[in-house]
């Protein structure tokens, strides 16, 4: 069975697994797998890198519903922590259509973070429909192109080798749904040659193929050293007191950053956070503090992994910016574009139904989406008075103004302004133990120091699933 996020991610013993896992990894062929087309699983960083050099990547993902009382949570644990370059940090959230918000799925991508696939009402082993219909809904109600959602994990880390055909078919371009302990704790890799981990369950002897496809294995958080270690891969302030899970926090960044420099994933779901954030927002201080220290979305590691440079020259690359757009006036595209304090004021439309409410900016559809119809009609059709035009594949979704149907973007006022550093942090060359005690690639991306959101309450009493 996988970490089930239904039981929490009961621990496992990582005895187990080192006696079961690895085995994929020895069948890939350095000698026809070309990097960066094809990458295999390894411990070590791309291309022969010397781990010093590197970055040391730090991913903060969520998962589930987006809605008026998840987000916050988010915002609690990254508003007040920069990147070497000074851009707020960016996290990933693995989002579903069920009790989500679209306008907060929106303001979240806005904001320079990554949206990712988490499927409509979160099956374990999803069908199909499952899978592609809640991306046909993101990308209807909350404008974000269908070439910006590649990634996806499975609910409660359930999935077979149906999963995978599917997603390959649907061209994504990585899955983040396996998990890894110390023994299996690779670089992201591609599915050339199959998965290198959860092989304990059987699943790489089921011939999982799809080439050029990424896999980002979520690193779990060991509570020791000894061979019988509990591993935790999601939600670790569940199993500990704050101390506790402080030490074990930074015990496990300690291996990675003193080792070969995997990266290091913390894992939420934001109805569990609780209490935590304030563990949270100290261990990514401490973390941060440590030099070539960099939080990244997931979109973020691959685009290094295919061009990898040293964490000296990491604040050069363009999909390290964060770049704000200069629009001039306020259109419905999840931005506080007049800089008044709110986002989309007076703008959205509020959509009704039996299991719930939630906003956009592209208009109401006349039933709520579903397996059968991931995009329903909708409510006010075009041509009539109300009518929201969707996102243009001529246009990106910051500059659209659904309600005038214009792009606002052009030769002469396409302008931004970067609000990043141009000094970065020293860059370590000794690979020394920590001791501090403490965008969206080319676009568009906006603090979340406050996010602001002035949106339409969520019914109350939503469901948030695990």
């Amino acid at each position: 069975m996988h970490f089930s996020t239904i039981s929490l991610a009961a621990a496992i013993s990582t005895l187990l697994i080192a006696s079961l896992s690895g085995a994929q990894a020895e069948t890939c062929d350095t000698t026809k797998c070309v990097f960066p087309a094809c990458v295999c699983p390894s411990v070590n960083p791309p291309k022969g890198m010397d781990p010093k050099t590197v970055p040391q990547f730090f991913t903060l993902t969520f998962d589930d519903a987006v809605q008026a009382a998840t987000v916050p949570v988010a915002n609690s644990l990254m508003s007040s922590h920069r990147n070497p370059n000074g851009c707020p940090i960016k996290g990933t959230w693995f989002a579903q259509t069920l009790y989500s918000d679209y306008s907060l799925i929106q303001q979240w991508y806005a904001a320079g973070n990554e949206v990712a696939d988490h499927t409509m009402n979160h099956y374990g082993t999803p069908s199909s429909a499952e899978i592609t219909g809640n991306r046909m809904a993101i990308n209807a109600y909350a404008g974000i192109p269908f070439a910006k959602m590649t990634g996806f994990r499975a609910p409660f880390l359930n999935y077979s080798k149906d999963t995978f055909d599917i997603i390959a078919q649907e061209k994504l371009q990585y899955d983040s749904s396996t998990t890894a302990v110390p023994t299996d704790a690779y670089w992201p890799y591609t599915l050339d040659y199959g998965l290198a981990n959860d092989c304990w369950t059987g699943i790489c002897n089921q011939t999982v193929t799809a080439p050029g496809m990424w896999e980002i294995p979520l690193h779990a958080i060991m509570d020791s050293d000894l061979a019988t270690a509990n591993a935790y891969n999601m939600d670790a302030q569940l199993y500990g007191s704050e101390s506790t899970v402080s030490t074990w926090l930074k015990n496990n960044f300690n291996r990675h950053y003193t080792g070969t420099r995997q990266p290091f994933g913390i894992y939420l779901h934001p109805v569990h956070v609780g209490n935590a954030t304030s563990l949270y927002n100290d261990f990514f201080s401490w973390a941060a503090a440590q030099p070539d220290v960099w939080f990244v979305t997931n979109q973020q590691l691959l685009q290094w992994m295919q061009n990898p440079v040293p964490a000296s020259e990491l604040a050069n690359q363009t999909y390290m910016r964060c770049d704000i757009p200069a629009v001039g006036k306020e259109i419905c595209n999840g931005l506080d574009d007049t800089k008044s304090g709110t986002i989309d004021s007076g703008l959205l439309q509020m959509c009704n139904f039996a299991d719930g409410s939630w906003s956009t900016c592209y208009g109401c559809p006349v039933a709520q989406p579903s397996n059968s119809t991931s995009v329903p009609a909708a409510a006010v059709a075009a041509g009539q008075t109300g009518h929201r035009t969707p996102v243009p594949s001529t246009c990106a979704m910051e500059w659209w103004d659904p309600v005038a149907a214009q792009c606002l973007c052009t030769s002469s006022n396409c302008t931004f302004t970067d609000i990043s550093l141009q000094v970065p942090k020293t860059t370590s060359t000794t690979g020394a133990s920590p001791t501090g005690t403490n965008s969206k690639s080319s676009a568009v991306s906006s603090s979340l120091t406050s996010f602001g959101f002035v949106v339409a309450a969520v019914a109350a009493g939503l469901v948030q699933l695990i």
